[in-house]
């Protein structure tokens, strides 16, 4: 539509190639002037309009055109993504004691731990059991059999466990025994023995733990659990001879038995190991079980061990063992219960 008074002269444009909204603005109410409209309150409402679509005309610019860029978003990219590196070219292949950490042994603070437990867990640990002090263990084995107008077999074995540390010591030891006549059972017992003694610096004495597990089918209990902790004293220590004492408390019980519950003990041991020569050893363990009620009342373990080595293999030597168990309340059992064995030994 031809507007009147002509055509407008040309304006500024913007920078987008077109007129400036300013201008717009300016020709809509001088347009609105020049209508041949006769009502006045027909122009005064085209004026109105005009002013406010030129308003918000100008705030939607206002909100688009700001320094963040302009007022149109550029049309999304479809070009495909670039494929991602594989696992190969990032990580290179590497063998399993590779990707296995370094060790390192943990610093001990004695001082902060006097009797050196968290050394004991160090000590305990894997890769300190096969370090600079070396295990000393055999395997032990004994058979004897017959078969005639009778009929018998007897079965002796077993085996020890034995380390020595600066801080540490360790002995352990597994005895069974079974035998038979005319295929009747006349006896099947096994001892274990675990002791772990803590060494106190350069002093003679040491504290202790000792777990001592029996199992007899011709005794009144079942098994037999005695726990025991204590200190220790060093009384001689040589190249040739070894004497060891101790003292402490703990508690007994009879699995299956007729007190078959803890009771609370004392315990007096002694150990003695004398290098008769440079073949033979011997070896004496003596610990006396006393009841707290009643002294009168008490157990004696006793192990005696004479060992020759012997020439051929190096590895192999000869034990004579004896082993003798009392006890002053039987229960209606025999009280002493003594096994003996001559047997070979293998050194591992």
């Amino acid at each position: 539509m031809q507007l009147a008074g002509g055509t407008p002269a040309a304006g500024k444009r913007d920078g987008r190639g077109g007129v400036s909204r300013s201008q717009v603005c300016r020709r809509l109410g001088r347009d609105v002037i020049y209508l041949g409209v006769q009502s006045q309150l027909m122009k005064r409402l085209l004026l109105i309009t005009a002013a406010v679509a030129c308003f918000l005309a100008r705030g939607v610019a206002l909100r688009a055109d700001d320094a963040s860029g302009p007022a149109v978003l550029p049309p999304p990219s479809w070009d495909e993504p670039e494929p991602l590196p594989s696992l190969s070219q990032t990580l290179p292949l590497r063998s399993f004691d590779e990707l296995l950490p370094e060790f390192v042994e943990p610093k001990v603070d004695e001082a902060a731990s006097p009797l050196g437990l968290t050394s004991m867990l160090t000590w305990l640990s894997s890769p300190q059991w096969w370090g600079p002090e070396p295990w000393n263990a055999g395997l032990e084995l004994g058979l004897n059999g017959h078969e005639g107008n009778k009929s018998a077999l007897s079965i002796r074995s077993g085996g020890h466990m034995k380390r020595v540390t600066p801080q540490w010591k360790l002995d352990s030891s597994l005895v069974y025994n079974k035998n038979q006549t005319n295929h009747v059972q006349t006896q099947h017992n096994a001892k274990l023995d675990t002791r772990v003694d803590r060494i106190l610096a350069d002093s003679p004495w040491t504290v202790f733990s000792l777990d001592n597990l029996i199992y007899d089918e011709f005794q009144a209990y079942n098994l037999q659990m005695s726990l025991s902790a204590g200190v220790g004293r060093q009384w001689l220590k040589t190249t040739t001879v070894d004497l060891l004492s101790r003292v402490g408390a703990g508690g007994v019980r009879e699995f299956g038995g007729v007190s078959d519950h803890w009771q609370p003990q004392a315990l007096f041991g002694m150990d003695y190991t004398h290098q008769l020569s440079k073949q033979q050893r011997l070896a004496v363990k003596v610990d006396y079980y006393p009841q707290w009620e009643n002294f009168h009342d008490y157990r004696v373990v006793s192990d005696i061990g004479w060992q020759i080595a012997l020439d051929k293999p190096e590895n192999v030597s000869l034990k004579l063992s004896l082993i003798d168990r009392y006890d002053s309340t039987p229960d209606g059992a025999q009280p002493n219960s003594f096994d003996y064995a001559v047997l070979l030994v293998w050194g591992l």
